[in-house]
């Protein structure tokens, strides 16, 4: 029993707050003028409608009417004077004009008076204890969808409301801003369409929050009348941009011509639409624009279904860009779905407007987050890519540098073993006087000279004739050595070939040889040369012991001759079993 006193004195107390924390009542009415032909003393005299706060009162399409609303504001506390503001919750109306019994005061997009508040069109009302006050407010939206509700509401609610409103849009807007920037450097680098169209809609996106808030109305162009045209007019080339961004960013081109083709027809169907839609206004053909509206809010409406529609079969292809693509679009597709219907009085509400905005910069920032990553990701694999080329750089200076020091340590050898030993019998069958064998000794000297230098590099090889200088070199070959043997076969393959890499296929050549009979306990190696119309194919062979290919690492004569060929923009192969001999293969492009 106890409980069931304490909860009923918890009843009383909450209805004796409720009552106290209500002090103002007001009743509301409207009545439409089809023709906004009333003035304020006809307008009196009218039969009007009740309607309550907060429910959103929808007049449907609207073309040059006008809403009388009435409102009986009663001050129900009995000592203290009470400071209320009523407030319309549509900030695109055209005008409100408030008649009050002291004073007339006026609001709205088609006015040069901004409201007190950003967040509502909001008048201020005084009342006295126990003062009851009767106010007409005639409400005009030339041409669109009228909508409203009303409310009262404390002067600190909406100032608070009101604060945070603007550090949220003037944050949105700094975001965008630098987005604008960032992306506009990405364009003005790499000139892809696809930065140039995120610009495009970003900045039109920033325009768009700027106006649906009252952003731009309140702070930056109070006396411009003309946002409710800015609204629509931006909104619709927003949208076309977005079908064009959509397209590039997932590659219809590519990957769904048809429905590229469909998306880039109805953004000029769009086109035309504004721009008739544009020519009736001028020309005062009302009754037309009604058919532009329904038919925009279709074309879009098909095109961000084609999108989300196209992003689902995209999933096979990239499922990043097709999950990000739908994030993005599918709020903007269920705000254009809610718009459409209540337009149409299908549905009883439409999402708060405020939603767009935060749509809006959802949109904005994901695709902008998704495109500068796009570039973070392929500046960080360009920069990898840089060090790993200028690794390479190094590691092949220093394959140059040891494949010098060998060649030099040879060429020192042959000096040193050939030819150093018989200049100093040369010097001694000078000291004794011994011209004649002294002169004979000097002849084979010279031989010898021009044999090791033709071994070097043979001067045959600045004409071209790669043929002809490792025939002689192997013909030595053979004759040197019994119990080994190098074949050498030709098929369509020219006697002269003006290339510059005819010198390195021959020392290649020899160093293949060389490495067969040294290394690969080879006793036959045939090396053969092909033409063919587009490219010259060298194949060598040998029946030395071989390699296993799978645990094999390329050694120091095979990368060296692999990057002579790669630079060459030729193919390198190497095949080879244990004991079953290798095979190279080299292709180079003419």
């Amino acid at each position: 029993m106890r409980i069931i006193y304490f909860l009923s004195l918890l009843f009383v107390f909450n209805l004796s707050v409720g009552q106290k924390s209500k002090p103002i009542l007001v009743e509301a009415k409207y009545a439409v003028n089809s023709n906004n032909t009333w003035s304020f003393k006809e307008a009196k005299s009218k039969k009007f409608i009740p309607f309550s706060k907060n429910n959103s009162l929808n007049i449907g399409y609207n073309k040059q009417s006008a809403v009388w609303c009435y409102f009986k504001i009663k001050n129900n506390d009995s000592k203290n004077d009470r400071k209320t503001w009523l407030c319309f919750d549509n900030n695109h109306i055209d005008s409100l004009v408030f008649y009050n019994p002291n004073k007339e005061k006026v609001l709205g997009d088609r006015t040069t008076t901004p409201s007190p508040y950003i967040d509502s069109q909001a008048f201020e009302i005084n009342l006295k204890p126990n003062e009851e006050r009767v106010c007409y407010i005639k409400i005009i939206k030339e041409i669109s969808f009228l909508q409203f509700a009303f409310h009262l509401a404390e002067e600190q609610t909406l100032a608070r409301k009101s604060h945070v409103k603007i550090a949220i849009v003037s944050f949105l807007l700094g975001i965008i801003l630098l987005l604008i920037v960032f992306n506009f450097i990405l364009f003005y680098i790499y000139k892809e369409k696809l930065y140039g169209f995120y610009i495009i809609y970003t900045f039109l996106s920033a325009f768009y929050i700027m106006i649906s808030s009252n952003y731009a109305k309140n702070f930056l162009w109070p006396d411009f009348l003309y946002f409710s045209e800015c609204r629509i007019y931006i909104s619709s080339l927003w949208f076309i941009n977005l079908g064009f961004f959509a397209s590039y960013f997932l590659d219809f081109k590519k990957y769904y011509p048809i429905k590229n083709k469909i998306i880039f027809t109805l953004n000029k169907v769009n086109y035309s639409i504004i721009i008739s839609s544009l020519i009736c206004l001028f020309l005062d053909k009302l009754a037309f624009i009604k058919m532009f509206f329904v038919l925009g809010y279709i074309n879009f409406l098909f095109i961000i279904g084609l999108v989300i529609w196209s992003t689902f079969q995209y999933f096979k292809i990239d499922k990043v860009k097709s999950v990000s693509t739908f994030l993005g679009f599918l709020p903007q597709f269920i705000w254009m779905s809610a718009v459409i219907l209540r337009s149409f009085q299908i549905i009883p509400k439409s999402l708060p407007e405020n939603w767009l905005i935060i749509i809006t910069f959802h949109e904005v920032f994901l695709f902008g987050f998704i495109l500068n990553k796009n570039y973070i990701d392929t500046f960080i694999k360009n920069k990898n890519l840089i060090t790993e080329i200028s690794a390479e750089k190094d590691k092949a200076i220093q394959t140059i540098t040891r494949v010098q020091i060998r060649e030099r340590r040879t060429i020192a050898n042959i000096i040193h073993d050939n030819l150093g030993s018989k200049i100093a019998y040369i010097l001694q069958l000078i000291q004794l006087k011994n011209s004649t064998l002294a002169y004979e000794s000097i002849k084979e000297l010279a031989t010898d000279i021009r044999v090791i230098s033709h071994e070097i590099l043979p001067k045959s090889l600045d004409d071209g004739a790669l043929l002809n200088s490792l025939k002689r070199q192997i013909r030595i070959l053979n004759s040197g050595k019994k119990n080994t043997v190098v074949e050498l076969f030709t098929y369509d393959f020219p006697e002269k070939i003006d290339k510059d890499w005819v010198y390195d296929l021959y020392l290649v050549s020899l160093e293949l040889i060389n490495n067969a009979f040294k290394h690969g306990k080879a006793t036959t190696v045939t090396i053969e040369f092909y033409g063919y119309p587009e490219s010259y194919v060298f194949q060598y062979s040998d029946n030395g012991i071989g390699f296993n290919n799978a645990t094999f690492a390329k050694g120091f004569g095979l990368e060296n001759i692999e990057k002579r060929i790669l630079f060459y923009k030729g193919t390198f192969a190497v095949e080879s079993q244990d004991q079953q001999g290798t095979t190279v293969q080299i292709c180079l492009p003419k």
